[in-house]
């Protein structure tokens, strides 16, 4: 029976040995994983931060880009405003001379009308 307790000694020591053993390597797996791992974010950080670099120049370009086309229509707002003005002033310039012209016209018109009328109105009284 000293016997059969010593050998389930031996038998827990060995598998607590193995146990340990596979767990040693284990987490020499772990670490390699870690380190496989750390390496790979440095390389991604190495590429990133350059290229968020990069980015932010681009943006700042496309910003001032944008303001300096935002300047342009506004420029081009004030232009269309002022040349909305330009035509309405010629408008009422022209509608006020064709007014004139033509009120001049229909009044020349009335006249020699009335001119040229009146003689055979007079002919038409004498007759009557």
């Amino acid at each position: 029976m000293d016997l059969f307790v010593e050998l389930m000694k031996g038998l827990l020591y060995a598998g607590i040995a193995v146990a340990f053993f596979v767990l040693a390597w284990m987490f020499l797996r772990l670490a390699r994983i870690f380190s496989t791992t750390e390496k790979t974010i440095k390389e991604v950080s190495e590429q990133v931060v350059p290229l968020l670099g990069k980015t932010h120049v681009t943006v700042d370009n496309i910003n001032s880009q944008l303001s300096q086309l935002d300047e342009a229509v506004g420029d081009v707002a004030g232009m269309t405003g002022e040349l909305d003005q330009t035509a309405t002033v010629i408008t009422r310039g022209v509608r006020g001379g064709v007014i004139k012209v033509s009120s001049a016209t229909a009044g020349l018109s009335r006249g020699i009308s009335t001119f040229l009328g009146g003689e055979k109105q007079q002919h038409k009284e004498e007759d009557s």
